[in-house]
């Protein structure tokens, strides 16, 4: 399979899981007295929204491109299925990035008790 035609499928697959998720938040719910509607609460905040949909369907993209030409995808459902799983592939990946704790600095307390850094 090309790397274009995996690029394809997986951005079919993960416009498939965005448009479920956002079917999901679109929902009637008890709040909104039974009406569907809008997975924001405010207009202003429609363009982060989008934005993060675009955001999670373009990764989902680059992971099954990346599938693609790393061999893992070879056929259409694979790339397909990366697309879909793009956000949690990602998260999980991030999830084993260690973050180390900050050293706590014990001798270059200024004489007000606080850290002076000098600025």
């Amino acid at each position: 399979m090309s790397l274009w035609m995996a690029a394809m499928w997986g951005l079919v697959g993960s416009a498939v899981a965005e448009a479920l998720n956002l079917s999901g938040m679109m929902r009637p719910t008890s709040e909104s007295g039974g009406r569907w509607q809008w997975p924001w609460r405010d207009r202003r905040d429609a363009p982060i929204v989008v934005f993060a949909v675009l955001l999670r369907t373009v990764a989902g993209t680059g992971l099954a491109a990346a599938a693609g030409a790393g061999g893992l995808a070879t056929t259409a459902f694979a790339s397909f299925t990366f697309g879909v799983a793009a956000p949690l592939v990602i998260a999980k990946m991030f999830d084993q990035v260690r973050v180390a704790d900050r050293p706590t600095d014990a001798g270059n307390d200024g004489p007000s008790g606080e850290h002076d850094d000098g600025a």
